[in-house]
């Protein structure tokens, strides 16, 4: 397992439109493959799962970036620092050829948040 921090900074606010709201991370330079992995968040000393994207936004045509969607979380972070608890890879990143796709992908990646 691989363990990380990031500060939470201002995204493009994607995530939030399209139903799984995203925490963008400062920390971009991670040793690991580019994909999509289930994670533990630590904030306030509380724990919590979620889903890291590491990697290129390939849907999107954008760079790299470093999200997580933090389930069950509803909170103002910006600014804040959050530890990642890297636990599985769960796929790589895939070009979906419309949003509607990627939005049903997300919903069968969240699935994987019950095996914690």
């Amino acid at each position: 397992m691989f363990t990380f921090s990031g500060k939470v900074i201002k995204g493009e606010g994607r995530g939030k439109k399209i139903g799984t709201p995203t925490a963008n991370l400062d920390n971009i330079s991670l040793p690991l493959n580019y994909g999509i992995y289930l994670v533990e968040v630590d904030f306030d000393n509380n724990i919590y799962t979620g889903l890291l994207h590491f990697g290129p936004k390939k849907t999107f045509n954008m760079n790299i970036s470093t999200e997580v969607y933090i389930h069950n979380f509803k909170a103002d972070i910006y600014g804040r620092k959050l530890k990642l608890k890297v636990l599985k890879k769960i796929r790589k990143i895939i070009k979906f050829k419309n949003v509607n796709k990627l939005i049903q992908q997300i919903e069968k990646d969240k699935e994987e948040l019950s095996s914690v």
